[in-house]
């Protein structure tokens, strides 16, 4: 009986940890960078600087929405008395699929541990977004910048996270929006993201070559990555920036690198294989640059 008792107290326990606190968090997106414009084909990527939480894009079935929430999660660390440095977690291409919450959780748990609270952001369920790989992806980046900074927001007005001590970090899609929400085009908002990091991020040529960035990024890619070009960001790391920009390249890893599903060439081509090592080491380095506030230049392979 005793033993049927232990287990099923960890089994509530486990529950608990699985089923962290979901919230809605306000957008918004009325800043002097955005547009009223709605999306157009020819158009396609500085639409999305919008004033409107759906602008009408194809992923949106041509709707437009003035004003809309998101849904969150929570993870705040064990026994955490008045606000704590939080890492904002934005999702891939593909939504908050069961792989992606899996990730985040995981990403959670390691910074929980350190002191460090989480919030993992769903910029598609409320919008009824099935995915937006591939073209679309920079315009992706840009619109989920203000889902960043709107829970950014949320974690200052609910006293859950220190003001200089909020840092975004995203895979995929959520990579290019970390690093568009470091851009000075973004400065118009009233809080600014300690520092970025980015897990697979398309650097498109516009994030190399013309954005200049208002804090430190770390870049985490695998040099087999066949869906965003690693090349791209290298060159965005070896530009003269006025902040650290460093580039952390895995060898032997690809796209897939932090989900955890049996290695395939997913749905839109792209090889997808779990490198827990390359993962282990992400989360380290992280969680080690956020405890010194030192960040490099660079690109280092590993």
């Amino acid at each position: 009986m005793k033993y049927f008792v232990a287990v099923f107290a960890t089994l509530i326990s486990t529950a608990v940890l699985a089923d962290p606190p979901e919230v809605k968090i306000p957008w918004k997106g009325d800043y002097p960078h955005n547009s009223s414009k709605h999306w157009s084909k020819d158009n396609p990527y500085d639409s999305g600087f919008s004033k409107n939480f759906k602008n009408g894009t194809p992923q949106e079935f041509g709707e437009v929405q003035k004003d809309g929430e998101l849904n969150a999660f929570i993870y705040s660390p064990k026994d955490a008395k008045g606000p704590v440095p939080f890492v904002i977690v934005m999702h891939g291409c593909d939504g908050m699929s069961t792989t992606e919450k899996e990730w985040t959780a995981r990403v959670a748990d390691a910074l929980n541990k350190e002191g460090f609270g989480a919030l993992a952001l769903d910029s598609y369920t409320t919008r009824y977004v099935d995915n937006s790989c591939g073209l679309s992806d920079l315009h992706w980046g840009r619109r989920r910048a203000d889902d960043a900074f709107s829970a950014f927001d949320y974690l200052i007005d609910k006293k859950l996270a220190k003001v200089n001590e909020v840092y975004i970090m995203g895979y995929s899609n959520g990579g290019t929006t970390a690093l568009v929400s470091m851009t000075t085009q973004e400065s118009d908002h009233p809080h600014h993201f300690a520092a970025a990091f980015a897990v697979a991020p398309g650097c498109s040529p516009s994030l190399q070559h013309s954005a200049l960035y208002t804090g430190p990024i770390l870049i985490f890619m695998g040099d087999k990555d066949d869906a965003n070009n690693p090349e791209w960001c290298r060159e965005l790391t070896k530009k003269k920036r006025s902040v650290p920009v460093q580039m952390i390249e895995y060898q032997g890893a690809n796209h897939g690198f932090v989900l955890d599903v049996p290695s395939h060439v997913g749905d839109h081509g792209w090889a997808l294989t779990y490198h827990p090592v390359a993962e282990k080491n992400m989360m380290q380095t992280i969680i080690s640059a956020i405890k010194a506030k030192k960040f490099a230049k660079g690109v280092e392979s590993r």
